[in-house]
């Protein structure tokens, strides 16, 4: 199943600070090859804090990001691209459809966030109001 164009289906919000970091993303959408968001950790205070430690090194895993329905195995997705510049660092992440059916039933379904190194844990809720 193809969607016939992107929709938001949860606005951009701020998903928590710690020491001086913001983690936010911007806005959910279901688009024509799946489920897509941006995640960004703004160094708000430009401590310098994202150009030290786990941060720094690429290839540490500071932040995760998956999919839930609460009852099964996490859904990790099939495309995350990590980009950072001087004060921030972000995470573009697609859960892919590829002409099958989406892989995570929105009614039942939520998007987590950990940033590990400041001990963040969000969860985004993917379920339509109303």
């Amino acid at each position: 199943m193809t969607v016939t164009g992107p929709r938001l289906l949860v606005p951009p919000a701020i998903l928590g600070r710690s020491v001086g970091l913001a983690v936010l993303h911007w806005g959910v959408i279901d688009g024509p090859h799946g489920l897509s968001l941006v995640v960004e950790v703004v160094d708000e205070e430009h401590t310098g804090s994202l150009s030290e430690g786990q941060w720094k090194d690429p290839s540490v895993d500071v932040v995760q990001i998956y999919a839930t329905t609460g009852t099964s195995e996490p859904i990790h997705p099939k495309v995350i691209a990590r980009t950072s510049g001087p004060s921030w660092q972000r995470w573009t992440v697609t859960f892919g459809r590829y002409d099958r059916p989406a892989r995570v039933d929105l009614d039942q379904a939520s998007i987590v966030v950990n940033a590990r190194p400041i001990s963040l844990a969000a969860r985004i809720d993917l379920a339509p109001e109303g």
